[in-house]
């Protein structure tokens, strides 16, 4: 060691217990690299960490895909509600419902037709507003009936939804009073997994003549904002035709004018199509399509749902920007025919 220079301030000496102290730090220093150092000299391990995974707390109720199917007896005049299940939802996602009922006035019952109707409820257990969707139909003797309409859900935050089932036969004053008649109803949950639209109702109810046709629902997406591969379009068409005085009310009057009115009822066909539009807005490409068979409301069966549900995959290389659900209605008369605005829905969903 050097000596110190001339021109060097002399050194200050550490009191003992300091420089004890140092020393014990500096000895521990060692030691923990002598025990750090593996028995063949390579360099330190690694000191063990613990690794923690945060898991997420699984909901209390399933999360979509989830079904539920129920049955029961109904005796005219009754209500009941059935197929209540529940599931989790959560902010930011779209659910696709879809309700399903089957029924039939049984052969040997009184009267030629009974009243029924139906309504799928879906609402947020927080207390979030919820959707509702059905319709109402005449059942006639012997005569399988069947209901089907869909709605999309999406939850402004996390937590349960709960939907059930409504049924509901009310009238005492009927010929079919005291009929007891079995119903089936299920309904389904699945997330949407791309882009989901609902078509506007702001054109319904509306009346439409006889020997026309026109588009009643149309709903679009944008096909680059997703990345769609596939597509369905799912609607269902609330019909009267204008047979009776006050028959087709909606939103506080009636859609059929008086001199219009025919006991024979209306002939409707619903065609349903899955388009591909250009940037200017023409069809490029129709994807699928699909009718109903025509279909006759008589005096007796007055009103009526006509349904169709249609699948497409869009094309790796395709002409169009946006993808279009149309729904037409052909009215082959004799009656007037309204659309209702009230269980008249259209939707297109990707994924």
């Amino acid at each position: 060691m050097p000596a110190p220079s001339p021109d060097a301030p002399p050194r200050r000496r550490l009191p003992a217990t300091l420089l004890g102290a140092l020393l014990a730090l500096a000895l521990v220093g060692v030691l923990a690299v002598v025990a750090l150092e593996r028995p063949d000299g390579d360099a330190p391990a690694s000191a063990p960490t613990t690794r923690t995974t945060a898991t997420e707390t699984p909901p209390p109720v399933p999360e979509p895909p989830v079904s539920t199917i129920d049955r029961t007896t109904l005796t005219v005049p009754e209500e009941a509600r059935i197929a209540e299940h529940t599931f989790w939802g959560r902010a930011g996602e779209s659910y696709l419902v879809t309700l399903d009922v089957v029924s039939e006035k049984p052969a040997d019952s009184e009267g030629w037709a009974m009243y029924l109707g139906v309504l799928v409820s879906c609402s947020p257990d927080a207390g979030a507003a919820g959707d509702y969707r059905g319709g109402t139909q005449n059942l006639r003797t012997g005569e399988q009936t069947t209901y089907r309409n869909q709605l999309l859900l999406s939850p402004s935050a996390d937590g349960a939804i709960t939907c059930d089932v409504k049924l509901s036969a009310p009238y005492d004053d009927v010929a079919s009073a005291g009929t007891a008649f079995e119903v089936e109803a299920s309904w389904r949950a699945d997330p949407v997994d791309g882009s989901a639209a609902e078509a506007p109702t702001d054109d319904l109810p509306r009346t439409l003549a006889p020997g026309t046709e026109d588009t009643i629902l149309s709903t679009s997406v944008d096909l680059t904002a997703e990345d769609d591969d596939a597509l369905r379009g799912l609607t269902t068409l609330h019909l009267t035709a204008c047979t009776v005085v006050n028959g087709s009310r909606e939103e506080g009057q009636s859609w059929c004018r008086e001199g219009a009115l025919d006991e024979a009822g209306s002939t409707a066909t619903l065609t349903a199509r899955l388009e591909l539009l250009a940037a200017d807005g023409t069809v490029c490409e129709e994807l699928a399509a699909t009718a109903t068979d025509p279909d006759h409301i008589d005096l007796l069966r007055h009103h009526r749902l006509l349904s169709a549900d249609l699948e497409a995959i869009v094309p790796a290389e395709h002409c169009g920007t946006t993808a279009r659900l149309r729904v037409d209605l052909r009215n082959d008369g004799p009656a007037p025919l309204v659309v209702h605005r009230a269980n008249s829905s259209a939707l297109l969903v990707g994924s």
